[in-house]
């Protein structure tokens, strides 16, 4: 159980700053004469800023390939065939091989160390996409990348686990959630600058000057992650924080009733993985947020459509430029209602509700998009909104994190599980259903998304069921089950007169 030492001060929630900055700033805002403010103000302002910078990134460095495709990259190095497809196939594999030994490896060696080594891995082999001379140098350069890739996101989330509060999780895991939505918008307007104005300046295209920039970008950012990486608030280290403020963030998780990630033993880490694999939150989680996943895959393609769009005379409708910009839209959509919806979700405490009513949009304008409209007009305004229905999961991720507020480890395990089975999706399924030939109506890839959505709409009505049958596992965590054995042994005695 995690717990406040013996011997520290108590009382030291309700003290202003004594020290430093703040202890100026408290004098003029009062806000910051709250301890707890100042401590979320700092959390916000470097933790929660550098997974959403990073996440930009991350989401710039994975859609570089396909904005590339469409910048250049397709016709320098021959790409008529299916190679679109098998570079993020590819990506996914390694991705989905890293996911979980990422997590298990970080039960023994700090995030602080591990993830800026991967973080700077990652943006070394960006750079080295720039001068691949083939497909097959891609290949391999994309499994590698996944490998790497597959700390980031479950560590980012499970950070914001051990950090934040219930009134205050929904919205940070939205804010970081939103990251790749905020790359994809980022990226579209730089490689348009890029195609624009760098395209053949010493020799290199626009399009190789993409992978150049985020690459090094990247680099950067993970040198960053050195310094402001803080662990969870029972390992940390972070020169950033004070020790009155180490001790007030193990009090305010404590005081919610939830643990933090700490370095445990094999045995132990052996143990909960042998809980959660026969444990019922595992699988709902893992298929409503999967099937979810697969659903939203669907607007992955919308590059292509714009890119293939042709007016009544056979000439294309956008130029390369407009193809960069035009989902540049649908990117701050989707910024907006997940920030929207998500604080909603933290202030009315509704997790299932905002979880589940963005997945219903969707089915309806997937069902849509199946039917495929003539007008193209229509189709444009459906793919557009797929952006906005792309809301829930950080609700879904709070729920699962309070239900399981108890297994710091056990969360962080589900959730690159959850990733790993989404990236296999994310490897196989595009394959057969989101081919390039069948661009840009999809008859199967639609459809079947379709299918998916309703399917988790389905999943988490039954997860709701469940969680609402077996209140004793956010009180207890998995050992709910053996208290409540003891409990109705305890209550079957026969009391003494």
């Amino acid at each position: 159980m995690e717990h406040l030492s013996k011997g520290e001060p108590t009382g030291f929630e309700d003290q202003p700053p004594q020290a430093g900055l703040f202890k100026v700033l408290a004098r003029y805002v009062p806000y910051f004469r709250n301890p707890q403010h100042v401590l979320v103000f700092k959390l916000d302002c470097l933790l929660l800023t550098w997974t959403f910078i990073a996440g930009i990134l991350k989401e710039m460095d994975q859609s570089a390939t396909a904005q590339a495709y469409v910048s250049g990259m397709k016709e320098s190095l021959n790409l008529y065939g299916n190679e679109l497809i098998n570079f993020n196939t590819l990506f996914s594999v390694g991705y989905a091989i890293g996911l979980i030994p990422g997590q298990l490896i970080q039960t023994k060696v700090r995030p602080s160390i591990f993830l800026p080594f991967c973080e700077i891995s990652w943006g070394i082999l960006v750079t080295c996409i720039a001068q691949a001379p083939n497909a097959k140098t891609i290949y391999a350069l994309r499994v590698l990348l996944g490998l790497f890739s597959a700390v980031f996101w479950p560590t980012a989330v499970s950070m914001i686990f051990n950090w934040y509060t219930p009134a205050e999780l929904a919205k940070r895991i939205a804010f970081f959630n939103v990251s790749d939505a905020a790359g994809g918008m980022f990226l579209s307007a730089l490689q348009a600058a890029l195609y624009t104005n760098m395209n053949g300046v010493h020799g290199i295209a626009g399009w190789q000057w993409l992978f150049i920039v985020s690459g090094t970008i990247t680099i950067g950012q993970g040198l960053l992650g050195l310094v402001i990486i803080p662990d969870s608030p029972l390992l940390t280290r972070a020169i950033w924080l004070t020790d009155t403020e180490k001790r007030l963030a193990r009090k305010r998780m404590a005081d919610f009733g939830a643990n933090t990630s700490n370095m445990i033993p094999t045995k132990v880490v052996v143990q909960k993985l042998r809980k959660l694999i026969f444990h019922p939150v595992t699988y709902f989680f893992l298929a409503a947020f999967a099937l979810q996943a697969w659903a939203n895959r669907a607007n992955s393609f919308f590059t292509l459509y714009l890119k293939a769009l042709e007016d009544s005379s056979g000439n294309l409708r956008f130029s390369t430029y407009q193809v960069n910009v035009i989902p540049m839209g649908g990117y701050a959509l989707q910024i907006l209602i997940n920030l929207g919806l998500n604080a909603l979700s933290d202030w009315k405490h509704w997790r299932w509700q905002i979880s589940v009513a963005p997945a219903l949009l969707l089915g309806i304008v997937l069902s849509v998009l199946s039917a495929w409209p003539s007008d193209w007009r229509v189709i444009m305004t459906f793919y557009f909104l797929t952006y906005a229905t792309n809301a829930g999961s950080p609700s879904l991720l709070a729920w699962m994190a309070e239900l399981l507020k108890k297994e710091p480890e056990a969360r962080s395990i589900i959730v690159a599980l959850t990733v790993t089975i989404v990236y296999i999706g994310h490897a196989t399924i595009p394959i057969r259903v989101w081919r390039t030939s069948d661009s840009p109506r999809y008859p199967i890839g639609f459809p079947l998304a379709t299918a998916f959505i309703f399917s988790s709409i389905f999943v988490q009505l039954g997860m709701l069921w469940w969680g609402r049958r077996n209140t004793q596992l956010a009180r207890y965590g998995y050992d709910a089950s053996n208290v409540s054995a003891r409990l109705d042994e305890e209550s079957s005695e026969p009391t003494e007169k």
